[in-house]
Protein backbone atom coordinates (compact mmCIF):
# COMPACT_ATOMS: atom_id res chain seq x y z
CA UNK A 1 0.00 0.00 0.00
CA UNK A 2 2.89 2.43 0.58
CA UNK A 3 4.83 1.69 -2.47
CA UNK A 4 1.43 2.23 -4.07
CA UNK A 5 0.89 5.32 -2.73
CA UNK A 6 4.44 6.56 -3.18
CA UNK A 7 4.52 5.40 -6.84
CA UNK A 8 0.76 7.33 -7.92
CA UNK A 9 2.47 10.98 -6.02
CA UNK A 10 5.72 10.50 -8.20
CA UNK A 11 3.23 9.98 -11.22
CA UNK A 12 1.29 13.20 -10.37
CA UNK A 13 4.15 14.80 -9.29
CA UNK A 14 5.51 14.66 -12.79
CA UNK A 15 2.41 14.94 -14.58
CA UNK A 16 2.30 18.58 -12.54
CA UNK A 17 5.90 19.07 -13.68
CA UNK A 18 5.06 18.13 -17.35
CA UNK A 19 2.09 20.58 -17.45
CA UNK A 20 3.81 23.09 -16.12
CA UNK A 21 6.44 23.38 -18.84
CA UNK A 22 4.04 23.62 -20.97
CA UNK A 23 1.84 26.89 -22.32
CA UNK A 24 -1.79 27.00 -21.66
CA UNK A 25 -4.69 28.57 -23.76
CA UNK A 26 -5.11 31.65 -23.16
CA UNK A 27 -8.46 32.18 -21.49
CA UNK A 28 -10.93 34.38 -24.55
CA UNK A 29 -11.48 37.23 -21.91
CA UNK A 30 -7.93 37.05 -21.04
CA UNK A 31 -6.63 38.29 -24.94
CA UNK A 32 -4.48 41.11 -25.67
CA UNK A 33 -6.59 42.58 -28.05
CA UNK A 34 -9.73 42.64 -25.41
CA UNK A 35 -7.23 44.34 -22.65
CA UNK A 36 -6.00 46.52 -25.26
CA UNK A 37 -9.33 47.37 -26.06
CA UNK A 38 -10.32 48.17 -22.15
CA UNK A 39 -7.58 49.97 -21.88
CA UNK A 40 -8.47 52.68 -25.41
CA UNK A 41 -11.98 53.10 -23.44
CA UNK A 42 -10.04 54.01 -19.97
CA UNK A 43 -8.05 56.49 -22.61
CA UNK A 44 -10.43 57.75 -23.77
CA UNK A 45 -12.40 58.59 -19.96
CA UNK A 46 -9.11 60.26 -19.49
CA UNK A 47 -7.67 57.95 -16.87
CA UNK A 48 -4.53 57.55 -17.99
CA UNK A 49 -2.91 55.87 -15.53
CA UNK A 50 -5.74 52.30 -15.09
CA UNK A 51 -5.17 52.78 -19.35
CA UNK A 52 -1.08 52.09 -18.95
CA UNK A 53 -1.98 49.67 -16.11
CA UNK A 54 -4.42 47.51 -19.09
CA UNK A 55 -1.63 47.86 -21.75
CA UNK A 56 0.89 46.54 -19.59
CA UNK A 57 -1.51 43.72 -18.64
CA UNK A 58 -2.52 43.58 -22.49
CA UNK A 59 1.54 43.21 -23.52
CA UNK A 60 1.44 40.15 -20.81
CA UNK A 61 -1.78 38.33 -22.67
CA UNK A 62 0.31 39.16 -26.15
CA UNK A 63 3.48 37.12 -24.22
CA UNK A 64 1.17 34.55 -23.35
CA UNK A 65 -0.61 33.89 -26.61
CA UNK A 66 2.93 34.26 -28.39
CA UNK A 67 3.92 31.09 -26.26
CA UNK A 68 0.80 29.20 -26.99
CA UNK A 69 0.97 30.00 -30.36
CA UNK A 70 4.90 28.80 -30.38
CA UNK A 71 3.90 25.81 -28.55
CA UNK A 72 1.00 24.42 -30.80
CA UNK A 73 3.02 25.36 -34.42
CA UNK A 74 5.75 23.55 -33.49
CA UNK A 75 3.82 20.29 -32.21
CA UNK A 76 1.69 20.50 -35.64
CA UNK A 77 4.63 20.90 -37.92
CA UNK A 78 6.61 18.06 -35.90
CA UNK A 79 3.74 15.80 -36.70
CA UNK A 80 4.72 12.92 -39.46
CA UNK A 81 1.62 13.57 -41.58
CA UNK A 82 2.30 17.20 -41.76
CA UNK A 83 6.00 16.60 -42.94
CA UNK A 84 4.86 14.07 -45.33
CA UNK A 85 2.09 16.26 -47.12
CA UNK A 86 4.16 19.22 -47.46
CA UNK A 87 3.97 23.02 -46.22
CA UNK A 88 1.47 24.26 -48.01
CA UNK A 89 -1.58 25.72 -45.87
CA UNK A 90 -3.95 24.91 -48.46
CA UNK A 91 -3.09 21.28 -48.45
CA UNK A 92 -3.11 20.87 -44.80
CA UNK A 93 -6.10 21.87 -44.12
CA UNK A 94 -7.54 18.63 -44.44
CA UNK A 95 -4.68 16.82 -42.44
CA UNK A 96 -5.12 18.73 -39.52
CA UNK A 97 -8.66 18.44 -39.66
CA UNK A 98 -8.11 14.61 -39.82
CA UNK A 99 -5.63 14.73 -36.96
CA UNK A 100 -8.28 16.87 -35.09
CA UNK A 101 -5.73 19.03 -34.40
CA UNK A 102 -8.24 22.15 -33.66
CA UNK A 103 -5.66 24.67 -32.04
CA UNK A 104 -3.52 24.74 -34.88
CA UNK A 105 -6.92 25.12 -37.00
CA UNK A 106 -7.52 27.84 -34.95
CA UNK A 107 -4.54 29.68 -35.21
CA UNK A 108 -4.19 29.19 -38.76
CA UNK A 109 -8.37 30.58 -39.70
CA UNK A 110 -7.67 33.31 -37.24
CA UNK A 111 -4.38 34.72 -39.24
CA UNK A 112 -5.44 33.85 -42.50
CA UNK A 113 -8.74 35.66 -41.85
CA UNK A 114 -6.71 39.36 -40.56
CA UNK A 115 -3.86 38.56 -43.18
CA UNK A 116 -4.85 36.28 -46.01
CA UNK A 117 -3.03 33.07 -47.56
CA UNK A 118 -1.07 35.09 -50.02
CA UNK A 119 0.83 36.75 -47.21
CA UNK A 120 2.37 33.66 -45.56
CA UNK A 121 3.22 32.31 -49.16
CA UNK A 122 0.42 29.84 -48.22
CA UNK A 123 3.52 28.01 -46.26
CA UNK A 124 2.91 27.00 -42.67
CA UNK A 125 6.37 27.47 -41.69
CA UNK A 126 6.50 30.61 -42.62
CA UNK A 127 3.35 31.34 -40.61
CA UNK A 128 5.03 30.01 -37.83
CA UNK A 129 7.92 32.01 -38.27
CA UNK A 130 5.87 35.16 -38.23
CA UNK A 131 4.01 34.33 -35.06
CA UNK A 132 7.02 34.59 -33.44
CA UNK A 133 7.19 37.83 -33.91
CA UNK A 134 4.27 38.62 -32.20
CA UNK A 135 6.18 39.47 -28.80
CA UNK A 136 5.99 43.50 -30.32
CA UNK A 137 2.47 44.89 -30.07
CA UNK A 138 2.73 48.31 -32.18
CA UNK A 139 -1.37 48.95 -31.05
CA UNK A 140 -0.03 48.76 -27.94
CA UNK A 141 2.63 51.33 -27.92
CA UNK A 142 0.54 53.96 -29.94
CA UNK A 143 -1.42 54.03 -27.19
CA UNK A 144 1.08 54.67 -24.93
CA UNK A 145 2.63 57.01 -27.03
CA UNK A 146 -0.81 58.92 -27.13
CA UNK A 147 -1.06 59.26 -23.42
CA UNK A 148 2.55 60.04 -22.98
CA UNK A 149 2.19 63.11 -25.29
CA UNK A 150 -0.72 64.40 -23.81
CA UNK A 151 1.24 64.38 -20.70
CA UNK A 152 3.68 65.70 -21.92
CA UNK A 153 6.12 62.95 -21.66
CA UNK A 154 7.16 63.29 -25.23
CA UNK A 155 10.77 61.15 -25.17
CA UNK A 156 8.61 58.70 -24.13
CA UNK A 157 5.81 58.98 -26.21
CA UNK A 158 8.60 59.03 -29.41
CA UNK A 159 10.33 56.20 -27.80
CA UNK A 160 6.99 54.02 -28.31
CA UNK A 161 5.92 55.96 -31.77
CA UNK A 162 9.06 54.68 -32.97
CA UNK A 163 8.59 51.29 -31.90
CA UNK A 164 5.07 51.49 -33.17
CA UNK A 165 5.98 52.63 -36.68
CA UNK A 166 9.00 50.26 -37.17
CA UNK A 167 6.79 47.17 -36.05
CA UNK A 168 3.48 48.73 -38.26
CA UNK A 169 3.71 45.58 -40.42
CA UNK A 170 2.32 43.72 -37.33
CA UNK A 171 -1.47 45.74 -37.28
CA UNK A 172 -4.30 44.08 -37.11
CA UNK A 173 -5.77 46.88 -39.21
CA UNK A 174 -3.15 47.89 -41.45
CA UNK A 175 -4.47 51.31 -42.21
CA UNK A 176 -3.85 52.28 -38.45
CA UNK A 177 -0.07 53.01 -39.75
CA UNK A 178 -2.00 56.31 -41.22
CA UNK A 179 -3.27 56.74 -37.07
CA UNK A 180 0.37 56.04 -35.95
CA UNK A 181 2.17 59.28 -38.42
CA UNK A 182 -0.44 61.13 -37.86
CA UNK A 183 0.19 60.67 -34.13
CA UNK A 184 4.07 61.16 -35.11
CA UNK A 185 2.72 64.26 -36.63
CA UNK A 186 1.09 65.58 -33.94
CA UNK A 187 4.43 64.94 -31.66
CA UNK A 188 6.78 66.59 -33.61
CA UNK A 189 3.90 69.81 -34.01
CA UNK A 190 4.62 69.74 -30.20
CA UNK A 191 8.35 69.40 -29.71
CA UNK A 192 8.24 71.85 -32.53
CA UNK A 193 10.28 70.08 -34.88
CA UNK A 194 9.17 71.32 -38.04
CA UNK A 195 11.61 69.18 -40.51
CA UNK A 196 9.76 66.04 -38.97
CA UNK A 197 6.18 67.35 -39.08
CA UNK A 198 6.15 67.66 -42.60
CA UNK A 199 8.26 64.49 -42.78
CA UNK A 200 5.40 62.26 -41.16
CA UNK A 201 2.79 63.84 -43.36
CA UNK A 202 4.70 63.54 -46.40
CA UNK A 203 4.73 59.54 -45.07
CA UNK A 204 0.98 59.53 -45.20
CA UNK A 205 0.70 60.51 -48.45
CA UNK A 206 3.73 59.01 -50.02
CA UNK A 207 2.25 55.80 -51.57
CA UNK A 208 -1.58 57.31 -52.45
CA UNK A 209 -0.57 57.32 -56.26
CA UNK A 210 -1.20 61.24 -56.19
CA UNK A 211 1.24 62.78 -54.41
CA UNK A 212 4.29 61.82 -57.11
CA UNK A 213 1.75 61.73 -60.03
CA UNK A 214 3.38 64.82 -62.23
CA UNK A 215 1.04 64.58 -64.80
CA UNK A 216 -2.06 64.38 -62.19
CA UNK A 217 -0.38 67.71 -60.76
CA UNK A 218 0.64 69.38 -64.28
CA UNK A 219 -3.26 68.40 -65.53
CA UNK A 220 -4.51 70.17 -61.95
CA UNK A 221 -2.73 73.46 -63.03
CA UNK A 222 -3.81 73.59 -66.67
CA UNK A 223 -7.13 73.45 -65.78
CA UNK A 224 -7.16 75.52 -63.17
CA UNK A 225 -5.46 78.32 -65.49
CA UNK A 226 -8.19 78.39 -68.62
CA UNK A 227 -10.71 81.63 -68.95
CA UNK A 228 -13.78 79.88 -69.51
CA UNK A 229 -16.82 80.41 -67.62
CA UNK A 230 -17.28 77.37 -65.91
CA UNK A 231 -13.72 76.92 -65.24
CA UNK A 232 -14.44 75.50 -61.37
CA UNK A 233 -17.18 72.66 -62.37
CA UNK A 234 -15.01 72.04 -65.59
CA UNK A 235 -12.05 71.06 -63.22
CA UNK A 236 -14.39 68.97 -60.96
CA UNK A 237 -15.26 67.30 -64.01
CA UNK A 238 -11.89 66.29 -64.83
CA UNK A 239 -10.24 65.40 -61.40
CA UNK A 240 -11.29 62.72 -59.43
CA UNK A 241 -8.70 60.54 -56.93
CA UNK A 242 -9.35 58.56 -54.10
CA UNK A 243 -7.20 58.65 -51.01
CA UNK A 244 -9.37 59.10 -47.74
CA UNK A 245 -6.05 58.76 -45.44
CA UNK A 246 -4.53 61.61 -47.35
CA UNK A 247 -7.17 64.22 -47.10
CA UNK A 248 -5.78 65.83 -43.89
CA UNK A 249 -2.10 65.29 -44.26
CA UNK A 250 -2.35 67.61 -48.24
CA UNK A 251 -4.28 70.29 -46.24
CA UNK A 252 -1.82 70.25 -43.66
CA UNK A 253 0.82 70.29 -45.74
CA UNK A 254 -0.80 72.97 -48.17
CA UNK A 255 -0.61 75.34 -44.95
CA UNK A 256 3.28 74.50 -43.91
CA UNK A 257 4.19 75.64 -47.68
CA UNK A 258 1.97 78.75 -47.58
CA UNK A 259 3.81 80.04 -44.10
CA UNK A 260 7.13 79.03 -46.37
CA UNK A 261 6.15 80.98 -48.98
CA UNK A 262 6.13 78.51 -51.33
CA UNK A 263 2.75 79.24 -53.31
CA UNK A 264 3.44 76.73 -56.13
CA UNK A 265 3.57 73.76 -53.94
CA UNK A 266 0.98 75.06 -51.45
CA UNK A 267 -1.56 75.10 -54.11
CA UNK A 268 -0.79 71.59 -55.38
CA UNK A 269 -1.29 70.31 -51.74
CA UNK A 270 -4.08 71.90 -50.95
CA UNK A 271 -5.53 70.83 -54.25
CA UNK A 272 -4.70 67.16 -53.99
CA UNK A 273 -6.85 67.35 -50.51
CA UNK A 274 -9.57 68.84 -51.69
CA UNK A 275 -9.79 66.67 -54.72
CA UNK A 276 -9.29 63.69 -52.57
CA UNK A 277 -12.39 64.92 -50.21
CA UNK A 278 -14.65 65.75 -53.43
CA UNK A 279 -13.94 62.37 -54.56
CA UNK A 280 -14.96 60.78 -51.73
CA UNK A 281 -17.98 62.80 -50.40
CA UNK A 282 -19.41 62.70 -54.46
CA UNK A 283 -18.97 58.63 -53.49
CA UNK A 284 -21.11 58.92 -50.45
CA UNK A 285 -23.93 61.43 -52.08
CA UNK A 286 -23.71 58.25 -55.34
CA UNK A 287 -24.18 55.65 -52.60
CA UNK A 288 -27.11 57.81 -50.55
CA UNK A 289 -28.61 58.79 -53.84
CA UNK A 290 -28.10 57.00 -56.86
CA UNK A 291 -30.02 58.86 -59.80
CA UNK A 292 -27.23 61.96 -58.40
CA UNK A 293 -24.36 62.81 -60.60
CA UNK A 294 -21.78 66.04 -60.64
CA UNK A 295 -23.04 68.83 -63.03
CA UNK A 296 -21.65 71.75 -60.81
CA UNK A 297 -20.21 73.10 -57.73
CA UNK A 298 -22.98 74.56 -56.37
CA UNK A 299 -25.15 71.57 -57.07
CA UNK A 300 -22.70 69.27 -55.23
CA UNK A 301 -22.95 71.83 -52.46
CA UNK A 302 -26.57 71.81 -52.29
CA UNK A 303 -26.70 68.14 -52.08
CA UNK A 304 -24.30 67.98 -49.31
CA UNK A 305 -26.35 70.08 -47.11
CA UNK A 306 -28.74 67.64 -46.94
CA UNK A 307 -27.23 65.49 -44.98
CA UNK A 308 -26.04 66.14 -41.56
CA UNK A 309 -23.36 63.09 -41.42
CA UNK A 310 -21.97 64.66 -44.75
CA UNK A 311 -21.85 68.00 -42.97
CA UNK A 312 -20.35 66.84 -39.82
CA UNK A 313 -17.94 64.85 -41.66
CA UNK A 314 -16.39 67.37 -44.02
CA UNK A 315 -15.99 69.73 -41.40
CA UNK A 316 -14.58 67.65 -39.03
CA UNK A 317 -11.72 67.05 -42.11
CA UNK A 318 -11.86 71.11 -42.41
CA UNK A 319 -12.91 70.49 -45.82
CA UNK A 320 -14.81 73.84 -46.78
CA UNK A 321 -11.44 75.25 -45.37
CA UNK A 322 -10.02 72.98 -47.60
CA UNK A 323 -11.97 74.71 -50.94
CA UNK A 324 -11.78 78.35 -48.95
CA UNK A 325 -7.57 78.01 -49.35
CA UNK A 326 -7.97 76.26 -52.78
CA UNK A 327 -9.55 79.28 -53.87
CA UNK A 328 -7.02 81.91 -52.39
CA UNK A 329 -3.96 79.86 -53.49
CA UNK A 330 -5.49 80.01 -57.03
CA UNK A 331 -5.48 83.47 -57.14
CA UNK A 332 -1.79 83.99 -55.66
CA UNK A 333 -0.50 81.23 -58.45
CA UNK A 334 -1.88 83.36 -61.19
CA UNK A 335 -5.62 81.37 -61.36
CA UNK A 336 -7.39 84.59 -61.35
CA UNK A 337 -10.84 83.13 -63.03
CA UNK A 338 -10.89 80.05 -61.12
CA UNK A 339 -10.03 81.27 -57.99
CA UNK A 340 -12.87 84.21 -57.92
CA UNK A 341 -14.89 82.02 -59.66
CA UNK A 342 -14.59 79.66 -56.47
CA UNK A 343 -15.36 82.20 -53.60
CA UNK A 344 -18.46 83.36 -55.57
CA UNK A 345 -19.87 80.06 -55.64
CA UNK A 346 -19.13 79.57 -52.30
CA UNK A 347 -20.02 82.68 -51.18
CA UNK A 348 -23.86 81.92 -52.36
CA UNK A 349 -24.26 78.36 -52.03
CA UNK A 350 -21.11 76.79 -49.42
CA UNK A 351 -23.62 74.76 -47.16
CA UNK A 352 -21.37 75.72 -44.26
CA UNK A 353 -22.38 79.46 -43.19
CA UNK A 354 -18.87 80.31 -41.70
CA UNK A 355 -16.79 79.18 -44.73
CA UNK A 356 -19.60 80.95 -47.20
CA UNK A 357 -19.15 84.43 -45.32
CA UNK A 358 -15.85 84.06 -45.58
CA UNK A 359 -15.69 83.86 -48.98
CA UNK A 360 -18.15 86.60 -49.53
CA UNK A 361 -15.76 88.99 -47.30
CA UNK A 362 -12.28 87.81 -49.90
CA UNK A 363 -14.55 89.08 -52.65
CA UNK A 364 -14.01 92.76 -54.04
CA UNK A 365 -16.79 94.77 -52.43
CA UNK A 366 -18.98 94.83 -55.67
CA UNK A 367 -18.84 91.14 -55.90
CA UNK A 368 -19.53 90.76 -52.24
CA UNK A 369 -22.39 92.72 -52.64
CA UNK A 370 -23.66 93.17 -48.62
CA UNK A 371 -20.84 91.84 -47.04
CA UNK A 372 -20.85 91.15 -43.47
CA UNK A 373 -18.56 89.83 -41.25
CA UNK A 374 -18.10 86.48 -40.87
CA UNK A 375 -19.56 84.60 -38.13
CA UNK A 376 -17.80 84.96 -34.60
CA UNK A 377 -17.92 81.11 -34.36
CA UNK A 378 -16.29 78.61 -36.88
CA UNK A 379 -17.74 75.12 -38.43
CA UNK A 380 -13.98 74.37 -38.93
Amino acid sequence: MKKTFVLTALILFALGALSAQHPVKPKVSEQSWRVLAKAQVNFERGDYGEAISLCEAARESRAKELKWNAYVMQNTLNSPEVKKKGPFISDLISVLKGREDFDALEIIDYWLGKKGADYFGNSLPKLAEWLKRLDEYPECDFLLAKIYRLEGEYDLALRFLKSARAQSDLLDVPAQKFDILYESAALAKAMGDKSELEGCLLLVVADDGLYKDDASKRAMARSAALKRKDVVDYFFMLHRHSALNSIKAYFELGQIYKGQKRLRDAWNMTANGVVCAFTWTLEILRDRSPEYSFGSLKGFFAECGRYEDVMAWAGSKQVWKGFYDMALLAKENGFEKFGSSMLEIMASSCPDQYWAAAAKNSLPAKSAGDSSAAPASSAQ
